[in-house]
């Protein structure tokens, strides 16, 4: 990490954090002229952030800290602005991050921002989208006063970051003349999922899981196999439901059994993923571009619906090298780094041989048939278990 010269300024600090959202895109799609993009980058903010200083850089990214809150928004403000305004290599589509937020500009012995302050203003430009200046609360009451004209903060209310107990209060920084049609913050609170709510337990197939999770730890493209009603779907849902916790942006599922049109498939993943079109351009590009800084589990369901589709699937992976994809289909994909699991049929007894009724329930087929049973039956007759309470429908 280099940094900057200087006193750094101490007492009440404004921080400012920045980085490239989908830098590993970029570079993918650039090659080498990703170097002159990263040196313009790097002018273009070090004029703009001036009235600094400059803590630390590492990569694409920026650790400024300000004297002045309203300074500090100048800066992003103008740095946004010249950022949008510039010619990059192969019109690539440079958005920048940034996050602010005011607090104590305590300094450790060696020299280096130590306090709560600068793990909260990382969190808040974390949470930010490419193009986007999100700012504390703290700062707010210090800058709105004095806004410059073109400049207005928008209220979008508490939201938890991670790591920190204290939620945060954003605001959006609304430049006029800049994109300002971002969703919500990507914090604690902001959609993790889609998966359907789990009505009964899993039962059974635990050596099946366990082999499964395995996969799914050494390879980021899993295809689990198998004819119609071997229990592929219900195995996908377990093991995202399990990868839910774990991944930071959380396990989302597509349904692709009504779709007939493999160039819908796109469309039915942006949907799932709640990722809204751009006009002119192809659904897919914005799908991966939403995903390219993701950390997520995928589950993609009868994909043998739309097997033309399957180049969809490494083209993701590509673009999100933190992207986790199961897909369940009675053939494989036959793409790029995939890895087949062939989901074997659940035992049965044969009924040749004589078994009592415990004997039979150690077969996971019959017990899967048994509780499904009785779930239907309690919902014919009303039964309620003794904790779910109230009166019977």
């Amino acid at each position: 990490m280099s940094a900057a010269r200087g006193d750094p300024p101490t007492g009440t600090v404004t921080f400012l954090f920045t980085d490239i959202e989908g830098s590993t895109r970029l570079l993918q799609q650039l090659g080498e002229d990703y170097r002159s993009l990263i040196d313009d980058h790097s002018r273009l903010l070090r004029e703009a952030f001036d009235e600094g200083y400059v803590s630390g850089t590492e990569g694409d990214a920026f650790f400024v800290v300000f004297a002045s809150a309203p300074a500090a928004i100048r800066a992003a403000a103008h740095a946004q602005r010249t950022l949008h305004a510039q010619a990059w290599p192969a019109d690539a589509d440079v958005r920048v991050r940034m996050g602010l937020h005011t607090g104590e500009g305590a300094l450790a012995t060696d020299g280096e921002y130590a306090s709560i302050d600068v793990n909260r203003a990382a969190r808040i430009a974390a949470a930010a989208h490419g193009g986007e200046v999100l700012v504390s609360d703290a700062t707010r009451r210090l800058v709105e006063p004095s806004l410059a004209e073109g400049l207005d903060l928008r209220d979008l209310g508490e939201h938890r970051l991670k790591d920190l107990d204290r939620p945060e209060r954003l605001h959006r920084l609304r430049i006029e003349g800049l994109p300002d049609d971002f969703g919500p913050p990507r914090t604690l609170d902001a959609r993790r999922g889609n998966l359907p709510a789990d009505l009964s337990p899993f039962i059974g197939r635990e050596e099946v899981l366990d082999d499964v999770r395995r996969l799914c730890a050494e390879h980021r493209l899993v295809t689990l196999t198998g004819p119609g009603g071997s229990g592929k779907t219900r195995l996908s849902l377990q093991l995202a439901r399990e990868a839910q916790a774990g991944c930071r942006d959380g396990a989302f599922a597509v349904q692709l059994a009504p779709i007939v049109d493999p160039e819908l498939v796109p469309d039915a993943i942006a949907n799932a993923l709640g990722v809204m079109g751009e006009a002119g351009r192809p659904v897919l590009e914005t799908v991966a571009d939403h995903l390219a800084d993701r950390e997520l589990f995928l589950v993609l369901d009868n994909v043998e619906q739309v097997i033309e589709a399957a180049p969809v699937v490494p083209a993701l992976l590509q673009a999100a090298p933190e992207l986790r994809v199961v897909t369940t289909s009675r053939e494989p994909l036959r793409v790029e780094g995939e890895q087949e699991y062939a989901v074997p049929p659940m035992a049965v007894a044969d009924p040749a041989l004589p078994a009592t009724p415990e004997q039979l329930l150690a077969y996971e087929s019959v017990a899967l048939f048994v509780e499904r049973a009785s779930d239907r039956i309690s919902l014919r007759l009303g039964v309620m278990t003794p904790d779910e309470g109230g009166a019977p429908c």
